[in-house]
């Protein structure tokens, strides 16, 4: 029986009938993403320095995006950004699960179940907080900063090196003095915006072994799904989980 010889010169691999291609819309979205690389690369090249400032940023929120409020994975991309991309690509920190699941969002609050001093802290912290994240000043963010810090700790609380650490100053200059500042002026002002509740235990402790904590474990474990459900929740640090 004479057999039949393939030509690979010509097109015969993937062709016919069963070919498969991608939907319209996606073969849309990967032309506009093609796009959007190409003038990213053509901005990074124009522009070193300042693609360099705004680039952690912009795959931060791309990751939170993609993943939701991760506090594994955005540990491993902190990392990444802040020394580990000398020596590794980006796709080498991504989790190894073939179909990189979105983890599933912090349950939401039900505001009506919640008692009224309660459920109105929280609105006034809905309506503090929202918006743009990347265009709240500075005393904004570190409300939230420290707000979500102390929450997620509940009343085991957080040492003040830690959170000056987190708001990016430095403890060093002059015993902390910026640090504690902030941090002591993000609370009075959450203070003023919680009563008549009573927001934070003493703290207790000094320079940057000093102990913030909220006071009441309930409240904590509200104002932390909260935060976990906003977007500005890539403001905190990662490996933090709720119990329960």
């Amino acid at each position: 029986m004479k057999l039949q010889q393939i030509n690979k010169k010509q097109p015969y691999y993937g062709t016919g009938n069963k070919e498969n291609t991608m939907p319209p819309e996606q073969t849309m979205q990967k032309a506009k993403n093609e796009k959007f690389l190409k003038a990213l690369q053509t901005l990074a090249e124009r522009d070193p320095e300042g693609f360099s400032n705004v680039a952690p940023e912009l795959i931060k929120r791309s990751v939170w995006n993609w993943r939701g409020a991760d506090p594994f994975f955005a540990e491993r991309l902190s990392n990444w950004i802040d020394t580990a991309h000398k020596w590794s690509e980006f796709k080498e920190i991504l989790p190894k699960e073939a179909h990189l699941p979105r983890r599933k969002a912090v349950e939401q609050i039900s505001y009506d179940a919640l008692p009224k001093q309660y459920s109105g802290f929280l609105h006034h912290l809905t309506e503090r907080f929202e918006g743009d994240y990347t265009r709240w000043d500075a005393s904004k963010r570190d409300q939230f900063t420290i707000l979500g810090m102390l929450a997620l700790e509940g009343k085991e609380g957080v040492r003040q090196g830690r959170l000056i650490h987190h708001l990016g100053l430095d403890s060093s200059v002059s015993a902390g003095l910026p640090g504690s500042n902030a941090i002591r002026a993000a609370k009075i002002a959450l203070s003023r915006s919680a009563k008549p509740l009573h927001l934070w235990a003493p703290a207790s402790g000094n320079g940057s072994e000093r102990l913030h904590a909220f006071a009441d474990a309930n409240l904590a474990d509200l104002v932390a799904r909260f935060v976990l459900n906003q977007q500005a929740a890539i403001l905190l640090p990662p490996a933090y989980t709720l119990e329960g």
